[in-house]
């Protein structure tokens, strides 16, 4: 799975974690950020990669309903 940093110490963290495991700093919710402000394809390729943990199952219906609204917004 593919990990990202902390926005607050830089520690690595995985991708469905809400808190940062080194500082305890909310993560999700800034990443959410992060990706509504950047450029198009990049909110596409979340896109692709919410579809793709959703068919899997690796997340649930409620979630991935909550997470498209995030990208869409």
């Amino acid at each position: 799975m593919v990990n990202n940093k902390c926005i607050k110490c830089g520690a690595e963290i995985p991708v469905d974690t809400k808190f940062c495991v080194d500082c305890g700093t909310k993560v999700r919710k800034e990443m959410d950020e992060q990706i509504k402000k950047s450029s198009p394809f990049i909110q596409d390729e979340a896109q692709n990669i919410l579809r793709t943990r959703f068919a899997k199952g690796e997340i649930t219906k409620k979630e991935y309903k909550k997470k498209k609204k995030v990208l869409q917004k």
